[in-house]
């Protein structure tokens, strides 16, 4: 996914790929911590969007729970994907869902003319490193 995005043309601003890493982070880690594991990942990239679609296992729909301070039990993730990202939950009867995220690859700095604009970018390797 990574590398896709890298390879957006314009490139993409640096919020919009950490946003992208974060939402593809957060699908997966759901998709093994309640749902048995990830059955299939797919990333495309058109229309001004990047979708991230993970599948799983498991019929059992994603649950948004209230995060209680001082509680260590999760509850961030989902809500913070759906605040990122349009999300569509399909099912797939007798073989779990998919979780398709949909982000924009443009955000309020995703013009070369802005001054917040930073481009996601590899980084050249340094002297001796590969």
């Amino acid at each position: 996914m990574y590398d896709a995005l890298l390879a957006v043309r314009p490139p993409v601003d640096v919020l919009v790929l950490a946003d992208a890493v974060l939402v593809a982070s957060e699908l997966v880690s759901n998709a093994v911590r309640h749902a048995g594991g990830v059955t299939g990942f797919r990333v495309s990239i058109g229309d001004g969007e990047v979708e991230i679609s993970v599948s799983d296992g498991s019929d059992a729909m994603p649950v948004e729970r209230t995060p209680r301070p001082l509680v260590r039990e999760g509850g961030y993730g989902w809500g913070l994907v759906r605040r990122l990202a349009r999300v569509e939950v399909v099912e797939e009867p007798g073989s779990g869902k998919t979780v398709r995220a949909r982000l924009p690859l443009t955000s309020s700095h995703s013009t070369y003319e802005h001054p917040g604009f930073v481009p996601a970018q590899r980084k050249p390797p340094r002297s001796g490193e590969r």
